[in-house]
């Protein structure tokens, strides 16, 4: 009898130690993805209060730049050139212009050869280069959210570029004069390079149709494919999100929109972590926001492009040049999610 029952209390033990690895396991893939990214996106914040220094040249200030260019980089070695290339033929009007290219490494702590190598030889003409090697795996969210973060006297532009675009000679000059015309609209939350966008209400299909007589219009999405953001309204973005994204049950769901139900989907798979700008609508939608985008016309006429950033290597566009020297008009169209 006494042997009987110390059988079964080793077989128990046995089959103690036989699941309970199994049901940790278990328990790893019932952790949602999106938690999962949460979480690393807070140890993220973490880390980067420590390393804010590493970050930001000291001997380079806000105050004495004119235009800080924020390229984001990856492992696309050839983009990266054809952008590179595309921004030394622009027009700067000797002002002081500062390049940061900043490198994503990969989840497991790599950097890209071929990227770092054309980031490091590359000869800016125009300025000053500075490359970054983030310390860790950030992400789109870290690429974009965590680059630009401007003092609060600064005064310089920056713009947001992807490594998959190249740029119009003439950027800088739009950009300068919509800054210097909108910054102070409260409304207003940045510009976009890219020109008229597809509409993004359900339902719709087909390009915006922005009215002729209006050279720039107002759109409550913000436009990625080269943005400059209004600081004041990018700092309060940023703190925006970083409080939210605290709160593991929220999510920045906008009613009747397509990027919502391209985000839903993104949930369902747990691929959240590609998709920052859903975060940036939600913020605009909540307070009244808009991003200011050219209206120039012509701009289709070459494919795939759009007057300041576009994918063809072709980048002078020289149809656009009669057009950069008007002022922006006084009067802005709306243009809404459903048109």
């Amino acid at each position: 009898m006494r042997n009987s029952s110390l059988q079964v209390l080793m077989l128990l033990t046995f089959l103690c130690f036989l699941f309970i690895p199994l049901y940790m396991v278990s328990n790893q893939y019932e952790t949602p993805p999106e938690e999962t990214w949460r979480r690393t996106m807070l140890q993220q914040q973490e880390i980067n209060t420590y390393t804010e220094q590493v970050y930001r040249m000291p001997d380079i200030q806000d105050e004495t730049v004119d235009l800080r260019i924020v390229v984001i980089v990856f492992n696309r070695a050839y983009s990266l050139l054809r952008l590179l290339g595309s921004l030394n033929v622009a027009f700067y009007f000797g002002e002081r212009v500062v390049l940061d290219i900043w490198i994503d490494r990969s989840k497991d702590g790599q950097i890209d050869e071929n990227t770092y190598r054309i980031a490091s030889e590359f000869q800016f003409k125009h300025g000053v280069k500075i490359v970054h090697n983030h310390t860790f795996h950030v992400g789109i969210y870290g690429q974009w959210l965590n680059t630009w973060t401007p003092k609060s006297n600064s005064s310089e532009i920056a713009v947001i570029l992807e490594d998959d675009i190249t740029v119009s000679p003439y950027f800088y000059k739009w950009l300068k004069i919509v800054h210097k015309k909108y910054d102070k609209l409260v409304e207003v939350n940045g510009y976009s390079l890219q020109g008229i966008s597809i509409k993004h209400g359900i339902g719709s299909e087909g390009l915006l149709d922005a009215p002729f007589g209006n050279i720039v219009f107002l759109y409550p999405v913000i436009g990625t494919w080269g943005f400059s953001p209004n600081r004041r309204n990018w700092v309060k973005f940023r703190d925006w999100f970083e409080v939210m994204l605290q709160d593991d049950k929220f999510q920045p769901l906008v009613p009747n929109i397509l990027p919502t139900s391209w985000y839903q989907t993104f949930i369902q798979t747990g691929k959240t972590e590609g998709m920052w700008s859903m975060w940036h609508i939600y913020h605009a939608w909540k307070s009244r926001e808009y991003t200011v985008y050219p209206n120039f016309p012509d701009q289709w006429k070459e494919s795939n492009t759009h007057p300041f950033t576009h994918e063809s290597a072709h980048y002078p566009m020289n149809h656009l040049q009669g057009w950069v020297g008007v002022d922006v008009v006084g009067v802005m169209v709306h243009v809404h999610l459903d048109v």
